[in-house]
């Protein structure tokens, strides 16, 4: 499919394909969509990283990643939610924002199952028994909970709600913008001026 082309023609086409490529990201590690990076909110400072597209779930409007519950990430969302994911397809020329709301979720039938399912480099990452982001002298002297239950503790699931897309396609004749608002049932579509 040429993108250049026919992208923004129709609202209703743009906007499941975003989707579409949100789908996509989940399982292809190559495409930008599946190393989103998330942006969130603490002392009025934004702080941005980037994270790994682990389930889309479109009928909701939510996407879902995995994370450390101690984590910088998770303690912002604690205190507010309000988050903006924002991606970067060059292949396309096209900037992706999701504005939302993120949740977390710890210790409930869905995380033990998926903990159930990860390998054990995976769950390696949250097995530390120090926080991310604390300063160490040497990642030789690092420790780990030897436990899968210690472990299993620190994996939190972020929910994150989506309001709103907005996209530009940067193009060589006429960049396009457009606007995705999402209440309740009702989606607004807008194009809006690049």
């Amino acid at each position: 499919m040429n993108f250049n082309i026919n992208f923004f023609n129709t609202l209703a086409f743009s906007e499941n394909k975003i989707w579409d490529l949100l789908l996509q990201g989940v399982a292809n590690k190559k495409s930008k969509f599946h190393t989103p990076t998330l942006s969130t909110i603490a002392d009025n400072r934004v702080n941005s990283r980037t994270i790994i597209l682990r389930k889309v779930l479109k009928s909701i409007k939510t996407l879902v990643f995995y994370s450390d519950v101690r984590s910088k990430k998770c303690l912002d969302i604690k205190k507010n939610k309000n988050c903006t994911i924002h991606i970067y397809e060059n292949r396309y020329n096209l900037q992706t924002q999701l504005y939302g709301y993120a949740t977390l979720e710890t210790k409930t039938r869905k995380t033990k199952t998926i903990w159930k399912g990860l390998n054990e480099f995976s769950k390696k990452n949250y097995s530390s028994k120090t926080s991310p982001g604390h300063k160490i002298r040497n990642h030789k002297n690092l420790q780990y909970y030897r436990d899968d239950e210690n472990s299993y503790n620190n994996f939190s699931l972020i929910n994150f709600k989506v309001f709103k897309i907005e996209c530009l396609q940067l193009l060589n004749n006429n960049n396009q913008r457009v606007e995705f608002i999402y209440k309740g049932n009702l989606i607004q579509r807008n194009r809006i001026v690049p």
